[in-house]
């Protein structure tokens, strides 16, 4: 009999491995980016979509079976509903990915807590304080110094790593409700499929068939994305999410570390500031009492 898996609850407090499952998710997960960025420069973009989410398909659903979680469901309607918007998060980040430095994707994808606090006061009507408030508008800030809608730097990729960073709070606020009887390995498994079927006709009207090396890229992509999530699961298992968060903002050193050893990538001071900026704010929004709410998987 398979069973659920809640990350909401966890059995053991166990924070120093947490923190140590969660600082390899975060390195699994730049390692994933980095790929991500390799493979979209080489290929069609919506052909790299695809096969981000049949791989990602196979290895979420390979981890499912493997630990035996269930696949079973009753919330179909909220599946598919966070399918549709997986397809503008992938498209979102790879868009990213292939055309702007891998640290500044990363520094927008640190912007979907401030999405989350607002849309949980706006339109959940929940309480928040006002230095969460000042927070969400200082973190905004940040991410116009990260973007910097000038000629000179901004680029229409920017604007699909905000469309991204828009659809990964709305996971993030879903899964909030769904947690209570899904599993997170079962939420993520179900954005892959839909995503898959929907862009398969645009991934194979210009299909470029992948060398053997490349096709090895690609299941790395997916097998570091689903390792890295299978660590958040665990990570959440032992403690508090609260706790776990800051860890995961370190993650934009190792992006930073990756863009810089890979293609020479580094940001400028301009940047640094806004992530430093953004990561302080989520930080603050996400370490707050209500915290484990707004705490994001990968």
């Amino acid at each position: 009999m398979t069973r659920q898996v809640k990350t909401s609850t966890f059995s053991h407090d166990h924070p120093l491995k947490g923190a140590l499952l969660m600082l390899l998710a975060t390195l699994l997960f730049a390692v994933a980016d980095a790929l991500g960025k390799q493979v979209t420069t080489h290929y069609p973009f919506q052909q790299a979509v695809w096969l981000r989410c049949v791989f990602g398909t196979l290895m979420v659903g390979t981890v499912m079976l493997a630990t035996r979680v269930s696949f079973r469901s009753h919330r179909w309607g909220w599946h598919l509903a966070r399918s549709l918007v997986g397809i503008p998060l992938i498209m979102g980040i790879f868009t990213g990915l292939k055309y702007i430095p891998l640290a500044e994707v990363t520094a927008i994808v640190f912007a979907s807590p401030l999405i989350v606090a607002l849309y949980s006061s706006l339109v959940l009507k929940e309480q928040i304080s006002r230095g969460i408030y000042l927070a969400i508008i200082a973190g905004f800030c940040g991410v116009l110094l990260v973007v910097r809608p000038t000629p000179g730097h901004f680029h229409v990729a920017h604007l699909s790593m905000l469309a991204f960073a828009g659809a990964a709070a709305f996971l993030t606020i879903s899964a909030r409700q769904l947690l209570k009887s899904e599993s997170v390995l079962a939420l993520n498994f179900y954005v892959y499929p839909v995503s898959a079927i929907l862009t398969t006709p645009g991934a194979h009207q210009n299909w470029v068939m992948p060398t053997a090396r490349d096709w090895l890229l690609f299941l790395l992509l997916a097998l570091f994305a689903t390792l890295a999530l299978f660590c958040v699961t665990k990570a959440v298992h032992y403690t508090r999410p609260s706790r776990l968060a800051p860890i995961d903002y370190s993650r934009i050193l190792w992006t930073v570390a990756l863009g810089y050893l890979i293609w020479g990538e580094f940001p400028d001071a301009m940047t640094w500031i806004g992530i430093v900026v953004i990561v302080s704010c989520g930080l603050y929004i996400v370490t707050r009492p209500a915290g484990d709410d707004y705490a994001q998987g990968g």
